[in-house]
Protein backbone atom coordinates (compact mmCIF):
# COMPACT_ATOMS: atom_id res chain seq x y z
CA UNK A 1 0.00 0.00 0.00
CA UNK A 2 1.56 3.31 -0.92
CA UNK A 3 0.36 7.20 -0.07
CA UNK A 4 -1.06 7.49 -3.63
CA UNK A 5 -3.37 4.45 -2.75
CA UNK A 6 -4.42 6.07 0.32
CA UNK A 7 -5.27 9.08 -1.35
CA UNK A 8 -7.41 7.36 -3.84
CA UNK A 9 -8.72 5.34 -0.99
CA UNK A 10 -9.78 8.98 0.28
CA UNK A 11 -11.52 10.24 -2.47
CA UNK A 12 -13.22 7.08 -3.19
CA UNK A 13 -14.88 7.60 0.24
CA UNK A 14 -15.89 11.11 0.06
CA UNK A 15 -17.41 9.72 -3.24
CA UNK A 16 -19.28 7.03 -2.67
CA UNK A 17 -20.19 8.61 0.81
CA UNK A 18 -21.76 11.64 -2.05
CA UNK A 19 -19.97 14.36 0.51
CA UNK A 20 -18.13 15.69 -2.74
CA UNK A 21 -16.77 14.19 -6.28
CA UNK A 22 -13.36 15.08 -5.46
CA UNK A 23 -11.03 17.19 -4.17
CA UNK A 24 -9.28 18.82 -7.60
CA UNK A 25 -8.86 22.46 -7.61
CA UNK A 26 -11.62 24.29 -8.83
CA UNK A 27 -11.37 25.99 -12.41
CA UNK A 28 -12.19 29.50 -10.43
CA UNK A 29 -11.68 29.97 -7.24
CA UNK A 30 -14.60 30.98 -5.42
CA UNK A 31 -14.72 34.39 -3.89
CA UNK A 32 -15.45 34.56 -0.05
CA UNK A 33 -18.69 36.00 0.99
CA UNK A 34 -19.89 37.26 4.18
CA UNK A 35 -16.52 37.44 6.16
CA UNK A 36 -16.56 39.97 9.92
CA UNK A 37 -14.04 42.71 8.49
CA UNK A 38 -13.57 44.30 12.50
CA UNK A 39 -14.10 42.43 15.58
CA UNK A 40 -15.81 45.76 16.74
CA UNK A 41 -18.48 44.48 14.41
CA UNK A 42 -18.82 40.62 15.61
CA UNK A 43 -22.04 39.85 17.08
CA UNK A 44 -22.79 43.45 16.66
CA UNK A 45 -26.02 42.51 14.46
CA UNK A 46 -29.73 42.94 15.52
CA UNK A 47 -30.62 40.03 18.11
CA UNK A 48 -32.40 38.75 14.89
CA UNK A 49 -30.62 38.54 12.69
CA UNK A 50 -28.05 36.77 15.12
CA UNK A 51 -30.33 34.07 16.18
CA UNK A 52 -31.72 33.78 12.38
CA UNK A 53 -28.13 32.57 12.10
CA UNK A 54 -28.26 30.11 14.45
CA UNK A 55 -31.39 28.78 13.02
CA UNK A 56 -31.24 28.45 9.76
CA UNK A 57 -27.96 25.92 10.78
CA UNK A 58 -30.26 24.03 12.56
CA UNK A 59 -33.10 23.36 10.19
CA UNK A 60 -31.45 23.74 7.09
CA UNK A 61 -27.22 22.81 7.21
CA UNK A 62 -25.76 23.59 3.79
CA UNK A 63 -24.46 21.27 1.40
CA UNK A 64 -20.03 20.16 1.65
CA UNK A 65 -17.94 22.34 -0.02
CA UNK A 66 -15.57 21.19 -1.70
CA UNK A 67 -13.44 24.38 -1.41
CA UNK A 68 -13.71 24.25 2.12
CA UNK A 69 -12.45 20.84 2.36
CA UNK A 70 -9.70 20.89 0.29
CA UNK A 71 -8.23 23.44 2.41
CA UNK A 72 -8.47 21.59 5.15
CA UNK A 73 -7.42 18.64 3.28
CA UNK A 74 -4.25 21.00 2.47
CA UNK A 75 -3.35 21.99 6.09
CA UNK A 76 -3.61 18.74 7.06
CA UNK A 77 -1.58 17.48 4.70
CA UNK A 78 1.01 20.02 5.62
CA UNK A 79 0.35 19.05 9.45
CA UNK A 80 1.30 15.65 9.38
CA UNK A 81 5.02 15.43 8.31
CA UNK A 82 6.26 17.05 11.06
CA UNK A 83 4.47 14.66 12.91
CA UNK A 84 6.22 12.36 11.72
CA UNK A 85 9.28 13.90 11.85
CA UNK A 86 9.01 14.42 15.63
CA UNK A 87 8.37 10.77 16.08
CA UNK A 88 11.48 9.86 13.93
CA UNK A 89 13.34 12.01 16.64
CA UNK A 90 12.04 10.70 19.78
CA UNK A 91 13.32 7.11 18.42
CA UNK A 92 9.46 5.79 17.18
CA UNK A 93 10.30 5.47 13.43
CA UNK A 94 6.84 5.26 12.04
CA UNK A 95 6.83 2.52 9.05
CA UNK A 96 3.00 2.22 7.96
CA UNK A 97 1.41 4.22 5.50
CA UNK A 98 -0.80 6.67 6.53
CA UNK A 99 -2.53 9.93 5.19
CA UNK A 100 -4.48 12.46 6.89
CA UNK A 101 -7.81 12.84 5.27
CA UNK A 102 -10.41 15.17 6.17
CA UNK A 103 -14.22 13.94 6.34
CA UNK A 104 -17.48 14.51 7.82
CA UNK A 105 -17.07 11.70 10.70
CA UNK A 106 -19.00 13.91 13.52
CA UNK A 107 -16.22 12.82 15.94
CA UNK A 108 -14.42 14.95 18.58
CA UNK A 109 -11.68 13.04 18.02
CA UNK A 110 -9.27 11.27 14.57
CA UNK A 111 -10.16 8.02 13.50
CA UNK A 112 -8.16 5.46 12.35
CA UNK A 113 -9.44 4.37 9.23
CA UNK A 114 -7.47 1.24 8.45
CA UNK A 115 -7.98 0.45 4.39
CA UNK A 116 -7.11 -3.16 3.04
CA UNK A 117 -4.08 -3.80 1.67
CA UNK A 118 -2.44 -2.27 4.62
CA UNK A 119 -1.87 1.55 5.60
CA UNK A 120 -4.36 3.33 7.56
CA UNK A 121 -6.29 6.96 6.73
CA UNK A 122 -6.71 9.31 9.90
CA UNK A 123 -9.96 11.01 9.53
CA UNK A 124 -10.67 14.25 10.80
CA UNK A 125 -14.27 15.93 11.10
CA UNK A 126 -14.73 18.85 8.84
CA UNK A 127 -17.13 20.21 11.46
CA UNK A 128 -14.39 20.03 14.43
CA UNK A 129 -11.46 21.54 12.17
CA UNK A 130 -13.84 24.80 12.26
CA UNK A 131 -14.34 24.74 15.89
CA UNK A 132 -10.87 24.66 17.22
CA UNK A 133 -10.09 27.03 14.44
CA UNK A 134 -12.63 29.70 15.65
CA UNK A 135 -12.31 28.62 19.52
CA UNK A 136 -8.13 29.54 19.03
CA UNK A 137 -9.28 32.74 16.92
CA UNK A 138 -11.58 34.05 19.94
CA UNK A 139 -9.12 33.17 22.47
CA UNK A 140 -6.69 35.11 21.32
CA UNK A 141 -9.06 37.86 20.43
CA UNK A 142 -10.46 37.63 23.91
CA UNK A 143 -9.35 35.45 26.52
CA UNK A 144 -5.79 35.04 28.58
CA UNK A 145 -3.46 34.55 25.32
CA UNK A 146 -4.03 37.67 23.52
CA UNK A 147 -3.61 40.77 25.89
CA UNK A 148 -6.27 43.87 25.34
CA UNK A 149 -9.03 42.09 24.76
CA UNK A 150 -10.43 42.72 21.03
CA UNK A 151 -13.83 41.21 21.90
CA UNK A 152 -15.91 41.75 25.53
CA UNK A 153 -18.97 41.11 27.42
CA UNK A 154 -22.09 39.25 25.38
CA UNK A 155 -20.38 39.52 21.67
CA UNK A 156 -17.69 36.67 23.02
CA UNK A 157 -20.66 34.77 24.38
CA UNK A 158 -22.59 34.71 21.05
CA UNK A 159 -19.39 34.18 18.93
CA UNK A 160 -18.90 30.88 21.37
CA UNK A 161 -22.38 30.07 20.66
CA UNK A 162 -22.12 30.32 16.71
CA UNK A 163 -18.95 28.29 16.51
CA UNK A 164 -20.40 25.49 18.90
CA UNK A 165 -23.51 25.79 17.28
CA UNK A 166 -22.24 24.77 13.86
CA UNK A 167 -20.63 21.64 15.29
CA UNK A 168 -23.21 20.44 17.01
CA UNK A 169 -26.00 21.04 14.03
CA UNK A 170 -24.23 21.61 11.21
CA UNK A 171 -23.13 17.66 10.18
CA UNK A 172 -19.70 19.22 9.64
CA UNK A 173 -20.88 21.06 6.31
CA UNK A 174 -21.77 24.27 8.38
CA UNK A 175 -19.99 26.99 9.61
CA UNK A 176 -20.11 30.14 11.62
CA UNK A 177 -19.55 33.18 9.93
CA UNK A 178 -15.91 33.55 9.55
CA UNK A 179 -13.86 35.94 11.94
CA UNK A 180 -11.77 38.68 11.33
CA UNK A 181 -7.72 37.81 10.98
CA UNK A 182 -5.70 38.46 13.55
CA UNK A 183 -2.16 40.29 13.08
CA UNK A 184 1.27 40.52 14.96
CA UNK A 185 2.31 38.97 18.14
CA UNK A 186 -1.79 37.59 17.94
CA UNK A 187 -1.60 35.96 15.01
CA UNK A 188 1.91 34.57 15.93
CA UNK A 189 0.19 33.17 19.29
CA UNK A 190 -2.74 31.90 17.32
CA UNK A 191 -0.93 30.23 14.51
CA UNK A 192 1.29 27.84 17.44
CA UNK A 193 -1.84 26.87 18.98
CA UNK A 194 -3.62 25.68 16.12
CA UNK A 195 -0.48 24.29 15.33
CA UNK A 196 0.04 22.12 18.48
CA UNK A 197 -3.73 21.51 18.46
CA UNK A 198 -3.87 19.54 15.16
CA UNK A 199 -0.89 18.31 15.77
CA UNK A 200 -2.13 16.24 19.19
CA UNK A 201 -5.06 15.22 16.71
CA UNK A 202 -2.94 13.73 13.93
CA UNK A 203 0.01 12.41 16.77
CA UNK A 204 -2.72 10.49 19.25
CA UNK A 205 -3.88 8.35 15.78
CA UNK A 206 -0.16 7.97 14.71
CA UNK A 207 0.02 6.58 18.28
CA UNK A 208 -2.23 3.91 17.69
CA UNK A 209 -0.33 3.19 14.43
CA UNK A 210 3.02 2.99 16.60
CA UNK A 211 1.41 0.87 19.51
CA UNK A 212 0.11 -1.47 16.53
CA UNK A 213 -3.52 -1.52 17.23
CA UNK A 214 -4.08 -1.64 14.12
CA UNK A 215 -2.98 -4.86 14.28
CA UNK A 216 -4.24 -6.18 17.80
CA UNK A 217 -7.84 -3.53 18.60
CA UNK A 218 -10.72 -4.62 18.22
CA UNK A 219 -13.05 -3.59 15.14
CA UNK A 220 -15.17 -1.17 15.93
CA UNK A 221 -18.16 0.23 13.31
CA UNK A 222 -19.54 3.71 14.07
CA UNK A 223 -23.24 4.52 12.93
CA UNK A 224 -23.05 7.79 14.03
CA UNK A 225 -21.72 9.90 11.57
CA UNK A 226 -23.47 11.89 9.40
CA UNK A 227 -22.71 9.88 6.45
CA UNK A 228 -23.19 6.45 7.35
CA UNK A 229 -21.41 3.59 9.04
CA UNK A 230 -17.52 3.88 9.35
CA UNK A 231 -14.90 1.09 10.53
CA UNK A 232 -12.10 1.98 13.06
CA UNK A 233 -10.21 0.41 15.72
CA UNK A 234 -11.00 0.32 19.71
CA UNK A 235 -8.36 -0.29 22.58
CA UNK A 236 -10.43 0.84 25.17
CA UNK A 237 -10.04 3.14 27.76
CA UNK A 238 -6.69 2.31 28.66
CA UNK A 239 -5.23 2.46 24.88
CA UNK A 240 -6.57 5.59 24.70
CA UNK A 241 -4.45 7.32 27.57
CA UNK A 242 -1.53 5.21 26.14
CA UNK A 243 -1.99 7.21 23.37
CA UNK A 244 -2.74 10.63 24.78
CA UNK A 245 0.34 10.04 26.42
CA UNK A 246 2.95 8.71 24.11
CA UNK A 247 1.35 11.83 21.56
CA UNK A 248 2.40 14.23 23.76
CA UNK A 249 5.74 13.03 24.63
CA UNK A 250 6.75 13.01 20.84
CA UNK A 251 5.38 17.03 20.39
CA UNK A 252 7.39 18.02 23.51
CA UNK A 253 10.14 17.27 21.44
CA UNK A 254 9.09 19.99 18.93
CA UNK A 255 10.78 22.74 21.97
CA UNK A 256 13.58 21.12 21.69
CA UNK A 257 14.42 22.99 18.18
CA UNK A 258 14.27 26.51 19.67
CA UNK A 259 16.61 29.31 21.08
CA UNK A 260 17.69 28.33 24.64
CA UNK A 261 15.51 31.98 25.36
CA UNK A 262 12.62 31.00 23.62
CA UNK A 263 11.68 27.24 24.48
CA UNK A 264 10.38 27.86 27.47
CA UNK A 265 7.76 30.61 25.57
CA UNK A 266 7.64 27.57 23.34
CA UNK A 267 6.61 24.73 25.46
CA UNK A 268 3.77 26.92 27.78
CA UNK A 269 2.38 27.56 24.02
CA UNK A 270 3.03 23.61 22.82
CA UNK A 271 1.33 22.39 26.37
CA UNK A 272 -1.58 24.61 25.91
CA UNK A 273 -2.04 24.13 22.26
CA UNK A 274 -2.00 19.93 22.56
CA UNK A 275 -4.86 20.07 25.65
CA UNK A 276 -6.92 22.59 23.80
CA UNK A 277 -8.67 19.27 21.27
CA UNK A 278 -10.05 17.87 24.83
CA UNK A 279 -10.64 21.63 26.13
CA UNK A 280 -13.21 22.13 23.47
CA UNK A 281 -14.58 18.20 23.56
CA UNK A 282 -15.33 18.83 27.31
CA UNK A 283 -17.63 22.28 26.36
CA UNK A 284 -19.03 20.63 23.71
CA UNK A 285 -20.48 18.08 25.96
CA UNK A 286 -21.64 20.71 28.52
CA UNK A 287 -23.13 22.79 26.37
CA UNK A 288 -24.66 19.91 24.43
CA UNK A 289 -26.28 18.56 27.77
CA UNK A 290 -27.82 22.53 28.65
CA UNK A 291 -29.11 22.86 25.48
CA UNK A 292 -30.73 19.62 24.49
CA UNK A 293 -28.70 18.99 21.46
CA UNK A 294 -27.75 15.63 20.42
CA UNK A 295 -24.00 14.55 22.30
CA UNK A 296 -21.47 13.92 19.42
CA UNK A 297 -19.84 10.73 20.09
CA UNK A 298 -16.68 10.09 21.48
CA UNK A 299 -16.19 6.40 19.99
CA UNK A 300 -13.86 4.24 22.80
CA UNK A 301 -12.45 7.21 24.25
CA UNK A 302 -12.38 8.16 27.65
CA UNK A 303 -14.68 11.58 29.04
CA UNK A 304 -12.14 14.61 28.02
CA UNK A 305 -11.88 15.96 31.63
CA UNK A 306 -10.38 12.23 32.24
CA UNK A 307 -8.12 12.18 29.69
CA UNK A 308 -7.19 16.31 30.51
CA UNK A 309 -6.56 14.72 34.51
CA UNK A 310 -4.54 11.60 33.07
CA UNK A 311 -2.46 13.77 30.19
CA UNK A 312 -1.74 16.72 32.68
CA UNK A 313 -0.17 14.58 34.99
CA UNK A 314 1.61 12.85 32.68
CA UNK A 315 3.04 16.51 31.47
CA UNK A 316 3.82 17.89 34.58
CA UNK A 317 6.54 15.42 35.13
CA UNK A 318 8.25 16.17 31.72
CA UNK A 319 7.82 20.16 30.36
CA UNK A 320 10.81 21.89 31.86
CA UNK A 321 8.98 25.44 31.11
CA UNK A 322 8.36 27.01 34.57
CA UNK A 323 4.16 27.56 34.73
CA UNK A 324 3.42 25.73 31.64
CA UNK A 325 0.32 23.69 32.96
CA UNK A 326 -0.69 26.46 34.74
CA UNK A 327 -0.71 28.09 31.91
CA UNK A 328 -2.99 25.52 30.11
CA UNK A 329 -4.68 25.74 33.56
CA UNK A 330 -5.84 29.72 33.58
CA UNK A 331 -6.91 28.51 29.32
CA UNK A 332 -9.19 26.19 30.59
CA UNK A 333 -10.84 28.20 33.37
CA UNK A 334 -11.13 31.34 30.78
CA UNK A 335 -12.85 28.89 28.22
CA UNK A 336 -15.08 27.21 31.15
CA UNK A 337 -16.63 30.40 31.80
CA UNK A 338 -16.48 32.13 28.40
CA UNK A 339 -19.02 29.32 27.21
CA UNK A 340 -21.08 29.89 30.10
CA UNK A 341 -22.41 33.23 27.15
CA UNK A 342 -23.63 30.84 24.61
CA UNK A 343 -26.41 28.81 26.22
CA UNK A 344 -28.59 31.60 26.46
CA UNK A 345 -28.44 32.14 22.37
CA UNK A 346 -28.31 28.79 21.35
CA UNK A 347 -31.72 27.65 24.18
CA UNK A 348 -33.21 30.67 22.18
CA UNK A 349 -32.65 29.26 18.77
CA UNK A 350 -33.72 25.89 19.71
CA UNK A 351 -36.77 28.13 20.40
CA UNK A 352 -37.35 29.54 17.39
CA UNK A 353 -36.35 26.24 15.72
CA UNK A 354 -39.44 24.54 17.08
CA UNK A 355 -41.65 27.34 16.01
CA UNK A 356 -40.54 26.70 12.55
CA UNK A 357 -43.29 25.02 10.63
CA UNK A 358 -41.90 21.08 9.67
CA UNK A 359 -40.92 21.11 6.22
CA UNK A 360 -43.70 20.33 3.58
CA UNK A 361 -46.37 20.59 6.50
CA UNK A 362 -47.56 23.87 4.76
CA UNK A 363 -47.55 22.55 1.26
CA UNK A 364 -49.29 19.48 2.12
CA UNK A 365 -52.28 21.92 3.71
CA UNK A 366 -52.50 23.95 0.58
CA UNK A 367 -53.37 20.60 -0.94
CA UNK A 368 -55.91 19.40 1.17
CA UNK A 369 -59.00 20.62 0.64
CA UNK A 370 -60.35 20.91 4.17
CA UNK A 371 -57.60 22.57 5.01
CA UNK A 372 -58.15 25.10 2.05
CA UNK A 373 -62.06 25.59 3.62
CA UNK A 374 -60.83 25.67 6.89
CA UNK A 375 -58.95 29.00 5.91
CA UNK A 376 -61.13 30.44 3.91
CA UNK A 377 -63.28 30.49 6.53
CA UNK A 378 -60.53 31.58 9.24
CA UNK A 379 -59.85 34.81 6.60
CA UNK A 380 -63.76 35.89 6.37
CA UNK A 381 -63.94 35.42 9.57
CA UNK A 382 -60.97 38.09 10.15
CA UNK A 383 -60.07 36.24 13.25
CA UNK A 384 -57.78 33.48 14.83
CA UNK A 385 -54.11 33.80 15.62
CA UNK A 386 -53.14 32.37 12.75
CA UNK A 387 -54.70 35.26 10.17
CA UNK A 388 -52.86 37.59 11.95
CA UNK A 389 -49.43 35.83 13.88
CA UNK A 390 -46.82 37.38 13.74
CA UNK A 391 -43.77 35.11 13.09
CA UNK A 392 -40.96 34.25 16.35
CA UNK A 393 -38.49 36.89 15.24
CA UNK A 394 -35.38 35.06 13.46
CA UNK A 395 -37.22 33.25 11.22
CA UNK A 396 -35.72 32.33 7.64
CA UNK A 397 -36.73 35.18 5.70
CA UNK A 398 -35.86 36.90 7.74
CA UNK A 399 -32.45 36.79 7.99
CA UNK A 400 -31.42 38.18 4.66
CA UNK A 401 -29.91 36.62 1.57
CA UNK A 402 -26.65 33.76 2.65
CA UNK A 403 -28.12 33.24 6.35
CA UNK A 404 -26.69 29.98 7.53
CA UNK A 405 -24.61 29.38 4.26
CA UNK A 406 -20.84 28.21 5.44
CA UNK A 407 -18.79 31.34 3.63
CA UNK A 408 -14.72 31.07 3.23
CA UNK A 409 -12.26 31.98 5.20
CA UNK A 410 -8.75 32.60 4.66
Amino acid sequence: MTVDRLKERHQELLRNRRVVDHLDPLPRPVRPDGRYHTWATVGGERREVLLGRLVEVRLRPPAYRQERLRDWQTALEAALPPVLRLSWAAGLPVTTPLHPAVFPTGALDGLCHPVPGGGALLLVDSGLLDLLRGVVKIMVAAGPEGGEPLLAGERVGYALAEAFNAHLHGNGAARPRPLPELSGARAAVAGELWRHALGFLLAHEVAHVLRGDLVSGVRWTEARTPVGVLDARSVGWAGEHDADRLAASVLLRDADRAAPRERDERERLLVVGLLLPLFVQEAVHALAERTGAPVPFAGCHPPAAARVGALVEHLARRVRAPGAVERAARASAWLEEAVDGAPPWLLAARELAEEEPEPGRERAAAHHPAKRRGRRVTRQAGSGAQAGRTPPTGQAGQTGQGAGRAPDEG
